[in-house]
């Protein structure tokens, strides 16, 4: 790598590592209709789920749940927002972009140290985080909250939803959907099947704010800067990068889905040349 290349990264890793401490947090909850500045109810208020019964297996297939989940079916009077105690609300969207159960750690990790819901996260937050997870830990990046704080921005899109993406210039994953149709009024309920406390690791109400306090720095921190420099110049196609096999291998889905090819082939191609597959 070139003197001049090298500064660059530099350059790049050390603004991001220079992330400044929020000298204030709000009080994380939905605002009131004064605050929203309109007279229409927010979204989440209006829509109801429109999901059947016979798209629970279907919820608990593609979820990755078998028999250690319960999902029910909201009621048309019961909203996202508010889950029955010890249930947490899900679309069945985030599961096409990856989400399996039981949640990965360090989405919960992150999620409560933002402190919102996991169901507040747009879909393609999901898609683009865990294909992230799948480049970190292929680089032996630690999945931590602050390691991803750096990597990643949380925009809030609207009353209660949020949407996580690249932070700074760097852009190494894409290929998510521009829409997902109807997705408002595909939620379900789901808990832990087994009582434990505090089963889900991670808030469950629904909150309007998020924390910015950077998380505190661990005893052994490695540099991102040799992670940003294998990202360089490089385009990733998130849908490849969250199939099921990879997602096995790396610990997010247990499904049992095994890799079939090289790993070392399949990290290092760059978006359209990503294929696994299976037998």
């Amino acid at each position: 790598m070139t003197s001049s290349t090298e500064s660059i990264v530099r350059s790049v890793a050390n603004s991001i590592e220079s992330i400044p401490e929020s000298l204030e947090t709000k009080e994380p909850w939905l605002l009131d209709q004064a605050e929203l500045g309109s007279s229409s109810a927010p979204w989440y208020e209006d829509k109801s789920s429109n999901l059947k019964l016979s798209d629970i297996s279907l919820i608990k297939e593609n979820g990755g749940m078998l028999d250690k989940f319960e999902v029910v079916l909201p009621h048309p009077d019961e909203r996202a927002h508010r889950p029955p105690p010890g249930f947490h609300t899900f679309y069945m969207n985030q599961l096409d972009m990856g989400l399996r159960f039981p949640i990965p750690r360090f989405i919960t990790a992150l999620c409560q140290h933002i402190k919102i819901s996991p169901s507040q996260l747009a879909l393609n937050s999901y898609s683009f985080l865990l294909a992230l997870a799948v480049l970190l830990r292929y680089y032996s990046i630690p999945l931590i909250p602050y390691f991803l704080m750096q990597l990643v921005q949380i925009k809030r899109l609207g009353p209660g939803k949020f949407y996580l993406s690249h932070k700074g210039d760097h852009a190494f994953i894409k290929g998510n959907p521009s829409s997902h149709k109807g997705w408002m009024s595909r939620f379900f309920y789901d808990k832990r099947a087994e009582k434990k406390r505090n089963s889900w690791r991670c808030e469950i109400s629904w909150r309007d704010n998020i924390y910015t306090l950077t998380p505190s720095t661990p005893e052994h921190s490695p540099n991102l800067v040799s992670f940003l420099d294998a990202m360089r110049e490089k385009s990733y196609n998130a849908p490849e990068l969250i199939k099921e096999d990879l997602l096995c291998h790396f610990g997010f889905s247990r499904k049992g889905v095994e890799l079939v090819g090289d790993l070392g082939t399949t990290m290092s191609c760059p978006s359209h040349a990503i294929t696994c597959t299976r037998a």
